[in-house]
């Protein structure tokens, strides 16, 4: 493929978001490392989940997508691995997972049809609130807007009121009255949304999450070589500083809730903890159960085994 490149990329997330953010970055870098002649058109917000945005990029609608890691999971239970509960709290912890795990994403994007790009990191997951939640009870209570099936069975373990919905349909739950909290980073423009609503966070570090960049495969294979040596040098820079970001993030993001004169809570209640962990353990080892052995192999290389978590 010679000649000027023009791309479109799609999200579900806001702009200011770190992956919303990552895409805008990519973008810049390729447009400047190719002299203006690979560009890239962001679209932010898009009333679309995970899956369609990449069944969009694999027929070519688009032609990069950011897409959610759990939200593939009925896709391939491989990409679950990236948000399981309460495994990867930390920076250093999803960046070890993520080495083991990504071989094993890039093999089954390229069944896919797409081609792995960069991958993303989100802030730990934390829980929204109308109001404080101080018991198990009042947990109870919640109608609770989770990111993907695995996270609505562990909200439902402790007795919440869980479902799986893309952010979109949350903000439209939350203005309606109809929600009490969303499983959420709340990274960037999207915690701002959610704090017009929800006036409590609870920092419980469910995960550190990621979201794939991909693009279509036969796009990137039909480029010239040096085409897609741009490509490749803008997804490794925009990669490493979307991770080195990240601590500063989640440093920024918990000042702006305060800011807002949301409550900012280090954990819930002991109890309630303790029941989201077991739920937690308990979801991860029904996902052994029904994965495939290669894929539930790669939790052997990471993961202590569940008799030990």
């Amino acid at each position: 493929m010679q000649g000027d490149i023009h791309l479109i990329a799609a999200s579900a997330y806001p702009a200011g978001t770190l992956p919303g953010m990552g895409l805008s970055r990519f973008a810049k870098e390729l447009c400047v490392l190719s002299g203006s002649q690979m560009t890239v058109d962001c679209c932010h917000d898009l009333p679309m989940q995970a899956p369609s945005i990449l069944d969009a990029v694999r027929q070519g609608d688009f032609q990069i997508g950011d897409l959610y890691c759990g939200a593939l999971s009925n896709v391939d239970q491989l990409f679950q691995i990236g948000s399981m509960p309460f495994q990867s709290s930390t920076r250093a912890s999803a960046l070890q997972l993520l080495a083991v795990a990504r071989p094993h994403y890039e093999q089954a994007f390229e069944a896919l049809g797409v081609r792995l790009v960069y991958v993303s990191p989100w802030p730990p997951t934390g829980l929204w609130t109308r109001e404080p939640v101080r018991s198990r009870t009042e947990f109870e209570k919640l109608h609770i807007s989770t990111y993907d099936d695995m996270s609505a069975d562990v909200m439902r373990s402790a007795g919440g009121q869980a479902v799986q919905m893309p952010i979109g349909e949350a903000f439209s739950h939350l203005r309606q009255g109809s929600l009490g909290g969303v499983l959420s980073s709340g990274d960037g423009a999207a915690g701002q949304r959610l704090g017009e609503h929800l006036r409590c966070f609870y920092d419980i570090r469910y995960a550190t999450p990621i979201s794939f960049a991909v693009m279509n495969a036969q796009l990137y294979r039909a480029m010239a070589s040096d085409q897609q040596r741009l490509v490749d040098q803008a997804s490794e820079k925009i990669e490493r500083s979307l991770w080195c970001d990240l601590d500063r993030r989640v440093r920024q993001n918990h000042s702006h809730m305060t800011a807002a004169g949301i409550q900012v809570f280090p954990e819930l209640e002991a109890k309630l903890k303790q029941a989201l962990w077991e739920g937690g353990h308990q979801a991860i080892s029904r996902w052994e159960q029904g994965a495939c052995g290669k894929t539930a192999s790669i939790l052997g290389e990471y993961f202590p085994s569940p008799q030990g978590r």
